[in-house]
């Protein structure tokens, strides 16, 4: 080829030349971005991994402690109520034994009386107590009673109610006063029941 032609084409391999050099450094260019652009969205990725792993370590741990204060609340209820059964229990304990030393005075105080400090000791004389009054007395501690009964164990009619309410029950005072002390001591079961419950419910120390 001669000087001339290599002159004519010169131009052209010039042109050529810089168009690669060109797609060259563009080429490079987008790689470099590309591989920019991955590195900081993987580094954006992985903060934000990070970030959710922390916040579900945050609720773990927050999880554990609220599970951990519940179970020492439960843990503290049930020994309170452990506590207030077996407080309980040891009043009923004492409430049966005061029902048991009263229940063995009773021969003491009812078989015998003294009309004066000096004077000797006598029978008690026989205290009757009426069909209508242990009537009364028994609907006043809730029992449910048929009405007053004649003597032959017979419901009165309507027009001897009156009367058969004044016969003779058969209820003696030893008999009275057993029944006094046992349901005391219900009473008093009951009541401590009910302080000891409105305590547990209330938190009362």
């Amino acid at each position: 080829m001669n000087l001339s032609a290599w002159k004519a084409l010169w131009p052209l391999l010039l042109a050529a030349v810089l168009a690669a050099l060109v797609w060259r450094y563009g080429a490079v260019q987008w790689q470099s971005g590309y591989a920019q652009a991955k590195a900081e969205g993987d580094g954006a990725l992985a903060g934000l991994r990070l970030q959710h792993s922390r916040e579900e370590t945050e609720r773990a741990e927050a999880a554990m402690v609220q599970n951990s204060q519940a179970t020492q609340t439960l843990q503290r209820e049930q020994q309170r109520a452990n506590d207030l059964a077996a407080e309980l229990a040891s009043q009923q304990r004492h409430n049966r034994q005061t029902t048991d030393r009263l229940s063995g005075e009773i021969a003491r105080v009812n078989d015998l009386y003294r009309e004066a400090l000096d004077a000797p000791a006598k029978p008690l004389p026989a205290c009757v107590f009426t069909v209508g009054w242990v009537h009364i007395y028994d609907q006043a501690s809730g029992a449910a009673l048929p009405d007053p009964a004649d003597s032959s164990g017979t419901a009165a009619p309507p027009n001897a109610a009156s009367a058969a309410a004044q016969l003779d029950s058969g209820l003696s005072q030893r008999e009275l006063l057993a029944h006094h002390i046992q349901y005391a001591e219900q009473c008093r079961n009951t009541t401590r029941q009910l302080e000891l419950l409105i305590d547990q419910v209330t938190g009362k120390p």
